[in-house]
Order: structure tokens, then sequence, then C-alpha cells
């Protein structure tokens, strides 16, 4: 197994909808794996309040399944920049980004950290859907579609009620690894 020469930065956004330049997101989760090893060194999980309030008609919490609960705590929650000043003292130096969409969840961290002045300190991006895609497309005995909740179980995970920031990094880690790590599936 190769070393990365950056602990790997797997980030997750719920969000409002699925339109980057409209929608906002809702929930992020993130965790840091050690390059060497990748274990688990640290994580985070946060509600996000948008600027509109949200309900059950939202269109990416309803695809979501989130709870009316959950709702209600994304309209008390902080503010994209209070979360942002959180993340930023947990996060690594230099890291290497890492997201099932990364393009969706990349323009995310971007808002995110633009929301306190900060650059990013990317060294690279892999986008999870990419690889799994590049796998298992020459893996004869996958049969599914490249849907993330298809793709997750393929490599051992239960089927999800509702997606959750942290967890959904938590089952991106367990893919990622199964795609760096030799070994069978």
């Amino acid at each position: 197994m190769k070393n990365f020469s950056k602990d790997i930065l797997i980030v997750d956004f719920e969000a409002t909808g699925f339109d980057i330049e409209l929608d906002e997101p809702v929930q992020v989760g993130l965790i840091v794996l050690d390059k060497k090893t990748f274990a688990e060194k640290k994580h985070y999980v946060s509600w996000i309040k948008p600027a509109q309030k949200v309900s059950s008609e939202t269109a990416g919490l309803k695809w979501a399944n989130i709870t009316q609960e959950d709702i209600e705590k994304i309209n008390k929650a902080r503010s994209l920049a209070e979360v942002a000043g959180e993340i930023i003292k947990i996060i690594p130096g230099k890291y290497i980004f890492c997201a099932w969409n990364a393009s969706f969840d990349f323009y995310f961290w971007r808002k995110l950290l633009q929301q306190i002045g900060r650059d990013i300190r990317v060294t690279g991006i892999l986008d999870l859907w990419t690889l799994a895609y590049i796998y298992l497309h020459n893996d004869d005995k996958y049969t599914g579609d490249f849907k993330a909740e298809s793709v997750f179980q393929y490599f051992g995970a239960a089927p999800r009620i509702k997606h959750d920031g942290l967890e959904d990094c938590r089952l991106e880690a367990m893919v990622f690894k199964k795609l760096i790590i030799p070994g069978p599936v």
C-alpha cells in the first residue's frame, strides 16, 4: 500500500437542493484520515442555518429523508461563518480533499472557507464516484448502478435510512479504503 503525501479530508454536505449556485448547505460532516494508515484522526459534524427557513418540502431535505426534528435543528443552527470558524481549528494545514461527488462538495467547501477569508489549502482532489466507477466498471461481479447507495452496499454498508454528513463521510471512507488498499472486496 502506498502512502499519501498529505492527510485525506473527506467532506460531505447536505444542502437545500442540488443547484450549487442557488442552494445552500444545511449540514457538513468531515473526517480526517491519516495519510499512512487511513485511520480516522478527527471528525466533525454540524447543522448550518441557511438564509431562508427550510421545511419538509425543501427539495434537498426531502431527498435526504431529513426528519422534522432535524429541520428544527437546521432552523436554529449556527451560520455558515460560525461553523467555518470551528472547522478551521481542526483541519490539517494541507490536505487532499475527498468526496463522493467532489464538484458538489468542493463548491460548498470553498464557500464555507470564504466566509472566514481563508484560502483553500488543497493539494489534490479525489472524487470517490469516479474512482468507484473505474473500479466497478471492471468488476464482473458488480451488477448495480453507480449511485452512492448501490456502491456503498456493494462494499458492505447497510442501507441508509437518511443522509447524515458524518455517517456519509464514514461510508465514503470505507469505500475509499476498499478502493485504495489491495485485497478482496
